[in-house]
Order: structure tokens, then C-alpha cells, then sequence
């Protein structure tokens, strides 16, 4: 996977309640107001969703949180 450095959403997951469709389309709105490339959104929603393993999904998204 190509690293994207030092890119973070500012999302508190603690406490949030959804799907992992809701998890990966709340990542990706909060990534656009951010700033961040169409590119850079792709990449992590790649990663996160190769495994087809939800813990993968959380963790993946996580590394890319502010909290």
C-alpha cells in the first residue's frame, strides 16, 4: 500500500455506532472537506476493504484519525 504520511481526519471514532459502509462513507466525506485527493481517500478505502475483514476496516480508518 502506498503510505500516505501524516494525513489525518479530525473524527473521534469512540462511541460511533454504524455499519462499515457507514464508517467508510463518513471517512470519505470527512477526507473531501479536509482536503485530501480523490487518490489519497481511494488508497485507504482500498486497504481497508482488501481483506474483507472488518477489524481490518476499523484499524485501517483508525490510523488515519486524529483521536
Amino acid at each position: 500500500m502506498e503510505q500516505i504520511q501524516n494525513k489525518m481526519i479530525d473524527f473521534d471514532f469512540r462511541g460511533f455506532k454504524g455499519t462499515t459502509q457507514a464508517v467508510l462513507e463518513l471517512f470519505e466525506h470527512l477526507a473531501k472537506q479536509e482536503g485530501w485527493s480523490a487518490e489519497e481517500i481511494q488508497t485507504v478505502i482500498s486497504e481497508a476493504t482488501k481483506h474483507d475483514d472488518e477489524d481490518h476496516l476499523i484499524a485501517t480508518i483508525l490510523e488515519h484519525c486524529k483521536y
